[in-house]
């Protein structure tokens, strides 16, 4: 077993159980409506670290940290099951969330038992040259970039006060912006690594 890579991989899912949870804690300024830039500022990090990307790319990163297929399947499903107990657990004990939290997001278990393998294996295939390699490197960032435009991020009806409306704009801008570099980023190392692979071995 990787050990480096469980740890890795299981601190990764603690740090975003943690941050999720932190910055999900609110002022009485903020909800009073005193400190609204505050509050858009808190609910767009908040928003972004909530998004199905980043809970998604958990798994992701946990079975390339891990990188063995079988690994990798397995921490992608512990990596989702931890950053939920501990973000849920904590939630509960500090009082920001009541005990019914477990029930009415219990389809979020479900998901990690269901998704949490196949998208660790998307990990450990990372790491693999050729067509499959290639669109499990595309996976996160492809995943960042249609988020925005799948959720309507971008266009949020006028009901929601302003912070809630730009707060979404921002974390959807935050998504597309960091799918766009991550796909270029992946595209640039491919493109370098076919003209290496094609370069003529010197005698």
């Amino acid at each position: 077993m990787d050990k480096r890579g469980w740890i890795l991989g299981m601190a990764a899912a603690l740090a975003l159980a943690l941050l999720s949870l932190l910055t999900s804690i609110t002022s009485e300024a903020q909800l009073t409506g005193e400190a609204d830039t505050l509050l858009t500022t808190r609910l767009s990090v908040n928003k972004l670290l909530n998004t199905g990307t980043a809970w998604a790319g958990l798994p992701i990163l946990a079975g390339w940290m891990v990188r063995r297929p079988l690994g990798a399947a397995a921490i992608g499903v512990v990596s989702c099951l931890t950053a939920l107990v501990t973000h849920y657990g904590l939630g509960q004990v500090v009082g920001i969330f009541e005990p019914e939290i477990w029930a009415s997001n219990r389809y979020w278990f479900a998901f990690a038992l269901v998704l949490g393998a196949p998208l660790g294996l998307v990990g450990s295939l990372a790491h693999r040259a050729g067509v499959l390699g290639l669109l499990a490197r595309l996976t996160a960032p492809l995943g960042a970039t249609l988020e925005p435009f799948v959720l309507q991020m971008f266009a949020q009806p006028d009901y929601i006060s302003w912070p809630g409306r730009v707060s979404t704009a921002v974390c959807g801008a935050l998504l597309l912006a960091g799918g766009i570099v991550g796909v270029v980023l992946v595209a640039v190392r491919e493109r370098r690594r076919r003209a290496q692979s094609l370069r003529p071995v010197q005698k």
